[in-house]
């Protein structure tokens, strides 16, 4: 019997029991779907956190946070993060004045954190400016995003700061600066308490770039970024490491502290890989030098590694129904094996090898499987887009608050599809087999006579 025979064979025969097949591949097809939709919700979940983590955090970058023995990092651990293999640039970043700027332009003024920043490592980095261009000589600054936002009024500083700033914690409109600070003047105040009374100077700099916007709505960068010289200008009318104040009310141990700390440290470091795959190699290297890093590969390596087990676990519960779907494929098989007897007795009559008979029947149970996974992928893929466009409403309901961006709670990779089709079929296939060696067992002569 030729190939194109044996399937005429076996759609003639499904077309004799519509009924008992349809039920068959409807319970194959709410099998397979159950398994996809249940598999996918974990596929979701960890798309969503991966894409959370990915959006907060350069992949490419790893943060360095001291050392094992307790330093904090220096001058002479950027040398030695900077001699690691495939490191693109080592950013750093360290506080000025112990966080009692003040910056003022024309009737403004701005009192929030400033920061000393390597530009050129910034450069080699990637920053990105929305407006401007990165300093490139001293006495040029960068300021953040949301810098100017902060610039307020300085007739408003005896305000109370409820008054002053919004719920957002802007200043208000009233108060605020209207225009841009990029290519304009800004002056730096510097304090410090020099024998017996407080001394101030004043720095001129020049805003030559802005900082492009975070990539989440919700982060807001409103530092300052000074350069090195910057920073050494301060320390050196200070007389004290990064320009920290010392207060009258300090100790004298306090004051002797600050003093002997003569070795700039950075409050954060971070180490630039040239490519995502270099960024396992160095963190090891790290590790190994005796440094405390913290990378969002090691964290999406743990997130995958949970959602691995929860995925496996999501597809052994679906499977399952699969299992169930294939008890009535079995029936289904069996009964079409007694329904045939005759026939198979003809076809042993005239030649029919047991292998042939075995393997329509094989083909018809992968078959049901075929058209059974069919179905559900595609039941599977309307559950799936209506899941996802009905949680945001079905959130704002249980929490009275809408969602500002959309979440994918059920998403279906190729990889699933592949996974649940190849179960979908094979299980239909194994549930034919015992039919099946039953079919090539039937005597033909008591076949003829339909005598079972």
């Amino acid at each position: 019997m030729k190939v194109n025979d044996r399937f005429r064979f076996i759609r003639q025969n499904m077309k004799k029991n519509k009924s008992r097949v349809f039920m068959t591949v409807l319970a194959t097809a709410i099998g397979c779907a159950f398994l996809i939709i249940l598999a996918s919700i974990g596929f979701g979940a960890q798309k969503y956190i991966q894409g959370e983590i990915l959006q907060n955090q350069a992949v490419t970058e790893v943060s360095v946070h001291g050392t094992e023995d307790g330093e904090s990092i220096s001058e002479e651990h950027i040398e030695e993060l900077q001699s690691v293999a495939n490191v693109k640039a080592v950013t750093r970043q360290s506080y000025l004045l112990n966080n009692r700027a003040r910056i003022t332009y024309g009737q403004f003024q701005f009192d929030q954190s400033i920061l000393v920043v390597d530009f050129p490592s910034e450069v080699k980095a990637g920053v990105e400016l929305e407006e401007g261009r990165m300093p490139e000589k001293d006495g040029e600054i960068l300021i953040g995003h949301h810098t100017e936002q902060l610039f307020y009024v300085e007739g408003a500083k005896e305000e109370a700061s409820d008054e002053r700033y919004t719920e957002e914690g802007v200043v208000k409109e009233e108060f605020r600066l209207k225009n841009s600070l990029v290519g304009e003047e800004v002056t730096l105040t510097i304090e410090q308490y020099k024998d017996d009374e407080w001394v101030s100077k004043d720095l001129t700099l020049t805003v030559v770039g802005k900082k492009k916007a975070p990539s989440r709505d919700w982060l807001r960068d409103v530092d300052v970024y000074v350069s090195q010289s910057t920073l050494s200008a301060v320390e050196a009318f200070t007389g004290t490491p990064n320009g920290l104040i010392l207060d009258p009310n300090m100790s004298e141990e306090e004051q002797k502290s600050i003093m002997a700390d003569s070795n700039n440290s950075y409050q954060e470091v971070k180490v630039i890989a040239e490519d995502i795959e270099s960024v396992s190699s160095i963190s090891e290297e790290l590790k190994e030098q005796g440094y405390f890093i913290y990378s969002v590969t090691e964290e999406l390596n743990q997130v995958n590694t949970v959602f691995a087990v929860v995925k496996i676990g999501l597809v052994l519960i679906g499977t399952i129904a699969l299992l169930i779907a294939s008890i009535g494929i079995y029936n289904t098989m069996n009964m079409a094996v007694t329904e045939r007897t005759q026939d198979i007795g003809i076809m042993k009559a005239i030649g029919g090898q047991p292998k042939m008979i075995r393997q329509i029947f094989l083909l018809e149970s992968g078959a049901i499987g075929v058209i059974g996974a069919f179905v559900g992928l595609v039941v599977a893929y309307l559950i799936s887009i209506g899941i996802n466009f009905m949680l945001p409403y079905v959130i704002e309901i249980a929490f009275g608050e809408g969602v500002e961006e959309a979440i994918q709670l059920s998403y279906i990779p190729l990889s699933l599809v592949v996974i649940c089709v190849t179960l979908c079929v094979g299980i239909a296939v194994l549930s034919g087999m015992k039919p099946a060696r039953k079919a090539t067992r039937i005597d033909v002569l008591r076949a003829l006579r339909r005598d079972l």
